[in-house]
């Protein structure tokens, strides 16, 4: 597969992308312990927690660094940039040889365009740490032609904080390699050569849009200078030599001399400039699937400070019924100018993230207000007139006389586009209403059908949410924050291994998650973004209850262990593991004199683990205490193992296995046989509390007896009134968990009963974040919920790689009442196949696996495969059986 810019995904890389030898860890510590209890430290160095706990040094890896010398960092020449300013940077490639190919590197600080003889190349960068901006690969063979060639780029500077930006200094670099046909080589570097000036179409120091995103675009076209990126262009007099910036071409632009008014920012001992880690996006037109409604606004307040200001009661709605009329591609109209605004809504078919367009042909001076909305019930079936909310997510488009072409600069999470239409009189042509979608490059096509029509549905809708949540960055929500959050998004990670066949990607998150590791040893759970580290300050003024969320940072510590598990690339981790065991060692800062870790008054850190699970924060020390001790257990150990820290190990398993003692000795009912998060407090609360986090911990890290499972399982599955349940992100720890307990049918019927009716499943082909999403409000309708596919992966098709690049793996197929159903879980070596067909007790299994790869198939006892026994710990009664890989096991089973 390859980008839609001819780059070949697997080339691009070079050698950044090569695998390294698979480091294979003893089974017994990277079998998850459901079935065999805790793991222990037996045989390592025993190591009290009284004593120093060890810490690997921390160094800055070269793997990625980059250097464009001798190119300089420009930009505009003045002495301050505003916020929200754009800027055009512009070069002729002049030459009487004919140009074979021009391929190098490109960044723009904070997000830029590029154009190659009026055609758009590519948007970028990815979000990185500022400290460690990533530059792109640049190919513009595609987009040569004989004689002149030109380079343009429109570069933009966020100032304020986005969700996708934290802060930085304003630069621009490129060096690119021209080779001609006869051979001959030249480069092409960023310096005074290059012209650049103010884009006055962008009005420059815009207000921010809202808390986490900074650009409110404003852009009138009369202000453009056409053709300015075309060969034959006369610059006028607002065009200047570039202004070559003081800082290495090795480094990033916050150590430059640009002036940073806004933040007075100070450049840090070190940056490194980096090249990308991941592939160039895909960009494709996605057209509306058509005009859902129109109607009228009479404003009878100002229309600017209405989009300014919100002010109240500033318009009424008035339907019509024939003033847009369709000819062929157009929407034709009239605008009446008496304080009336048109409105025209424009649906797709499902939800996508992309920069949306259209074009108009329409009076100058005509103003259209682009808004967008994941859910929306039109104006006449009672819906709003317009979809503004107070995410203000909406760009203005001012027109030159005739024909116009727009598209936004940044991109949008949508399903719905309202064009709102005044500030002229006379006709109106609206026509090429569409998005650009921007995907990411997956090498391989998730695979996953079913003959269960509800349950394809919510897979497909789970599929989706992955395309529009995992870009460039992988984050929970793109329509609102667009940050990564590690306790939401890791079980997407999961699903961009398996269902997507990509290692890259999560290797790029655990590396810039990575760098948001404070000087106090706690992540910033959103980096590389805005929002945690305002929320420093915020939090030192008892202004807000959000700080960085410490369980996220647990919950890291599983994406890397994951991440190396399926990948095998130790490498990749080689920056993040001495940061982990940073954090390790700020969980003991946080130690409370009864042993379990705090989860109230943390100061800059907050405990979170769930919207919806808890009546009062002092009933999260159970789950928060429990999952840190399966983090250890279960991810820290052994990648303390596989990076030769036998000493760190020990101290973590021993600290893990502290937790749990603890835990049950306060909130464990023997009587009950049931874990109670508000034990201690019962008297006074007079009322007895389970949750999911709590019970799925204890269960899926083998800290539960076997014997309590069906005590356990029970709960989760019956759900009492005491029984808090997670929100959608979170829920597939409780499905994990009853799926360890051999209760799928329970996770079907929920899939089905709860799941299947969402609306953002039934009409955007997306998982909301919450459990009611409503529509024309700030319910997010695509949202890294995705508790399906996790399941079909790791439950139904009930796939586990149990050493670092899938060497070994566990297959547990649950097929509930499933009657149909096939599966592809790619892996470093190859993929797995699996499918079963028929009803219980007469189905048909088949499992093909890829050479190199050897399993431990787990049925029902009863069953009598045609294989060797294995010795793998299962439960009662489950029995372990041995493939082969590189062959096809087929068989009818009767209890599986």
């Amino acid at each position: 597969m390859s980008n839609s810019k001819g780059i070949s995904r697997r080339n691009f890389m070079g050698k950044a992308a090569g695998t390294a030898a698979v480091t294979v860890l003893p089974s017994s510590i990277l079998v998850h312990q459901a079935y065999g209890g805790m793991a222990s430290a037996a045989g390592s160095q025993k190591v009290s927690l009284d004593d120093d706990i060890p810490q690997p040094e921390m160094a800055l890896s070269q793997r990625y660094a980059l250097d464009l010398s001798p190119a300089r960092w420009i930009w505009f020449p003045a002495g301050r940039v505003l916020a929200n300013s754009f800027y055009f940077f512009r070069r002729s490639l002049n030459s009487a040889k004919k140009i074979a190919s021009v391929k190098g590197w490109i960044l723009g600080d904070s997000r830029y365009v590029l154009y190659c003889n009026g055609q758009r190349v590519q948007f970028g960068p990815a979000p990185s740490d500022p400290r460690y901006t990533e530059a792109d690969p640049v190919d513009l063979g595609p987009y040569l032609q004989e004689g002149e060639n030109v380079i343009g780029v429109v570069a933009m500077y966020y100032g304020y904080g986005d969700g996708t930006w934290p802060t930085g200094k304003a630069g621009f670099i490129c060096r690119l390699e021209v080779s001609y046909a006869d051979g001959g080589t030249e480069l092409v570097v960023s310096d005074s050569h290059w012209k650049t000036r103010v884009a006055k179409s962008w009005k420059p120091g815009m207000y921010k849009r809202w808390y986490l995103r900074s650009l409110q675009e404003v852009f009138d076209n009369r202000e453009y200078p056409e053709n300015w990126h075309l060969p034959g262009f006369v610059p006028d007099d607002g065009w200047q030599p570039a202004r070559e910036l003081s800082g290495s071409a090795s480094g990033t632009a916050l150590s430059t001399n640009m002036s940073d008014y806004m933040y007075d920012s100070g450049a840090p001992a070190v940056t490194q400039l980096r090249r990308r880690m991941i592939p160039l996006l895909k960009e494709y037109k996605i057209p509306a699937k058509g005009l859902a409604e129109y109607h009228w606004l009479q404003w009878d307040k100002d229309v600017l400070e209405y989009f300014d200001m919100v002010t109240l009661d500033a318009y009424k709605a008035i339907e019509i019924d024939s003033v847009v009329q369709r000819e062929g591609e157009y929407w034709n109209g009239r605008l009446t100018g008496d304080n009336k605004g048109l409105v025209m809504t424009f649906e797709f078919d499902e939800q996508i993230v992309g920069f949306p367009y259209f074009s108009i042909e329409a009076p100058e001076g005509t103003m259209i207000e682009l808004m967008v909305q994941q859910g929306h019930v039109p104006f006449g079936q009672g819906g709003p007139p317009l979809i503004n909310h107070n995410f203000h997510s909406w760009a203005r488009f001012i027109c030159k006389e005739g024909k116009n072409e727009f598209m936004a600069f940044d991109y949008e999470s949508l399903r719905w586009v309202q064009l709102h239409i005044h500030g002229s009189e006379g006709e109106i042509k609206v026509s090429r209403v569409g998005v650009l979608r921007r995907v990411y490059d997956y090498p391989e096509k998730p695979m996953l059908n079913t003959s269960d029509a509800k349950m394809q549905k919510l897979f497909n809708a789970s599929f989706n949410t992955i395309l529009n949540q995992s870009q460039d960055i992988v984050v929970d929500c793109m329509g609102r924050e667009r940050q990564q959050y590690s306790g939401d998004i890791g079980h997407a990670l999961h699903m961009i291994h398996r269902a997507f066949g990509d290692h890259l990607l999560p290797a790029r998150y655990t590396n810039t998650y990575s760098h948001g590791l404070t000087i106090d040893g706690f992540f910033m759970d959103s980096w590389p973004a805005f929002d945690r580290l305002n929320r420093l300050g915020q939090r030192q003024l008892d202004m807000s209850k959000w700080g960085s969320i410490i369980d996220h940072g647990v919950g890291f510590n599983y994406d890397c262990w994951y991440h190396f598990l399926y990948s095998g690339k130790r490498e990749d981790l080689e920056e993040v593991f001495p940061r982990l065991a940073r954090f390790y060692k700020f969980l003991h800062t946080i130690k409370g004199d009864d042993g379990l870790l705090r989860v109230e008054d943390l100061g800059l850190t907050v405990v979170w683990m769930d919207h919806e699970g808890y009546k009062q924060q002092k009933h999260k020390i159970c789950s928060f205490n429990l999952y840190v001790a399966a983090m250890l257990q279960d991810a820290f150990a052994p990648l303390c193992q596989a990076f030769g820290e036998p000493a760190l190990r020990a101290h973590a398993l021993d600290f893990s296995a502290q937790l749990v003692a603890e835990v049950k000795k306060k909130f464990w009912n023997a009587e009950d046989r049931m874990l109670y998060v508000n034990l201690p407090w019962y008297k006074e609360e007079k009322e007895l509390r389970t949750c999911e986090r709590s019970l799925s911990h204890y269960i899926l890290s083998g800290f539960a007896d076997e014997a309590d499972l069906p005590f356990l399982g029970k709960e989760l599955e019956e759900k009492p009134e005491r029984h808090g349940r997670s929100y959608p992100a979170n829920a597939q720890w409780g499905h994990w968990a009853l799926a360890e307990c051999g209760r799928m049918q329970a996770v079907l019927d929920d899939f089905r009963n709860l799941w299947y009716p969402m609306p953002s499943v039934q009409y955007n082909n997306a998982m909301q974040e919450n459990w009611i999403a409503t529509p024309d409000r700030t319910s997010q309708y695509s949202h890294v919920s995705v508790s399906p596919i996790y399941i079909a992966y790791m439950s139904i098709a009930g796939i586990r790689v149990l050493e670092p690049g899938a060497g070994k793996v566990q297959i547990r197929p649950q097929a509930g009442d499933l009657e149909n159903f096939s599966i592809l879980n790619y892996t470093a070596r190859g993929a797995i196949g699996l499918s079963f067909s028929g009803k219980p007790g007469r189905r048909m299994y088949e499992i093909q696996l890829p050479e190199g790869v050897e399993a431990d198939l787990i049925l029902d006892e009863r069953e009598k495969p045609n294989l060797p026994a294995s010795d793998a710990k299962v439960f009662a009664g489950l029995k372990a059986w041995k493939l082969q890989g590189g062959k096809t096991w087929k068989q009818r089973l009767r209890f599986t």
